[in-house]
């Protein structure tokens, strides 16, 4: 397995560690070398289009990165994993079904393709899976991928759509947040930054209540919220490895210490101590609105990196801005689809 250092030796600078998150964990958690891309967004390049963001030349930047990790890939083999972790799609959006958002990017989805690259489902293409089953198609995408080392699973994969109330698209509370999400949707067809100010509004609204820790004042007296899932996956953890989930694991196949995330739009890597041992959370932040993070595993390193184009940005490409996060739901709208997807 290749480590990181003689990884950001082969990209030569082209990987910029992102707000310091990098550390150590105490226990290897993966045997592969593994990057995972997080949302992306596609859509048929309009002006609704959150990868390309009205700037064209993000793409060229995604496309380096691709450019990279192929040749990477067929030195390293099966020691290479490379995981999309959801949203791959932006299809609660999409103008018709998936071969129109296809046929916009077909550089990506073959390069992809070559890279072997494992899928897991996001909320915002989660139809992938929930109109097709039944006919035995999930086009690759699964719910949650798992990750082993040294003999016993020690990282799971998921969006982390599954941890917010108003988009788990498993529980009640996703079927109001679909409500909501296709009247934002249609309105962004007449203004496409509605997302953004909405957004805005729930941003400050949970700032002010984090502050002044309204809903947690005992469990958080100093006003410091690391991660607003950490906890959600630390409890998730746990379960899996008490073997009181409902997959099939018993617990001596589990030591679940890592969980990767995306799904916020939000990078960040968090450590936390609970009953005697270490658990790790990797949210990976997106592609979306000039995003450029890629969460990276090798053994006991994490980090959160972001792909520089090598020399200077691309044409037109200026510093990294604050990003639009989105509060958008998944629609969960049937979508009409033909012909193969990555």
């Amino acid at each position: 397995m290749l480590k990181f250092d003689e990884l950001l030796e082969k990209a030569g600078g082209r990987f910029q560690v992102f707000k310091n998150f990098r550390l150590q964990a105490d226990r290897n958690l993966t045997e592969k070398l593994t990057l995972c891309i997080p949302d992306i967004h596609l859509l048929e390049r309009g002006p609704n289009d959150d990868f390309l963001d009205r700037h064209p030349e993000y793409e060229e930047r995604f496309l380096d990165f691709l450019d990279f990790l192929l040749p990477l890939k067929k030195e390293e083999e099966e020691d290479l994993e490379i995981i999309q972790i959801g949203d791959m799609f932006d299809l609660w959006q999409a103008k018709g079904n998936t071969n129109m958002i296809a046929a916009a990017y077909p550089s990506f989805l073959g390069l992809m393709g070559k890279l072997k690259t494992i899928y897991v489902v996001g909320n915002h293409d989660v139809d992938l899976i929930r109109w097709y089953k039944d006919r035995g198609q999930t086009f690759g995408r699964r719910w949650r991928y798992l990750a082993s080392a040294e003999g016993k699973i020690r990282t799971l994969f998921e969006h982390g759509f599954q941890a917010d109330f108003a988009n788990n698209q498993e529980s009640w509370s996703g079927v109001i947040g679909r409500e909501i999400t296709k009247i934002v949707g249609m309105m962004e067809y007449i203004n496409p930054d509605i997302d953004a100010v909405l957004g805005s509004t729930w941003d400050s609204i949970v700032r002010a209540f984090s502050k002044y820790n309204v809903f947690t004042p005992v469990r958080d007296p100093q006003g410091f919220n690391p991660h607003e899932y950490l906890r959600f996956y630390i409890n998730l953890l746990e379960k899996y490895n008490q073997g009181t989930t409902l997959d099939h694991f018993g617990p001596e196949a589990l030591d679940l210490s890592l969980a990767v995330i995306g799904h916020t739009h939000m990078a960040r890597l968090v450590q936390m101590p609970k009953n005697g041992r270490n658990y790790y959370l990797l949210d990976c932040g997106s592609w979306v609105n000039g995003g450029h993070e890629i969460g990276i595993i090798a053994g006991k390193d994490l980090a959160v990196f972001q792909w520089e184009v090598k020399g200077k940005a691309p044409k037109g490409i200026k510093p990294t801005r604050p990003r639009r996060r989105k509060k958008s739901l998944s629609s969960g709208m049937k979508r009409k689809r033909t012909g193969p997807l990555p």
